[in-house]
């Protein structure tokens, strides 16, 4: 048999074969919720049930530690201070502003 007659065989069979396994897969899966769900499951889905109300006191401070409170607070108090330090003394930086008011609050916090 010649290289020529050889090689167009294999390539027939090779192109057989793959056809043939292209042939044989099977269908792809439906992915449709309904496929995904019985018809309870869908039916319970559906239904819409009112939210319940806000327990008392739903505030988000509410559900912060007493640590994550009292930093909050120190925030509020130095961005407070280094404010009303800046408009005591016009020509104040920042960075004075800030060093003045940590001596401050730490004073405070002493007492």
């Amino acid at each position: 048999m010649s290289s020529r007659r050889t090689a167009t065989i294999l390539v027939a069979t090779s192109i057989a074969s793959v056809t043939l396994a292209f042939a044989q897969a099977p269908p792809p899966p439906d992915t449709s919720p309904n496929a995904a769900s019985t018809p309870h499951q869908r039916a319970t889905t559906q239904t819409n049930t009112p939210e319940a109300p806000p327990a008392n006191g739903a505030e988000p401070a509410a559900a912060s530690t007493p640590h994550q409170q009292q930093t909050v607070s120190h925030k509020r108090a130095m961005k407070d201070c280094v404010a009303k330090e800046q408009a005591d003394h016009s020509g104040m930086s920042m960075a004075n502003a800030k060093k003045t008011c940590k001596e401050q609050l730490k004073a405070n916090s002493q007492k």
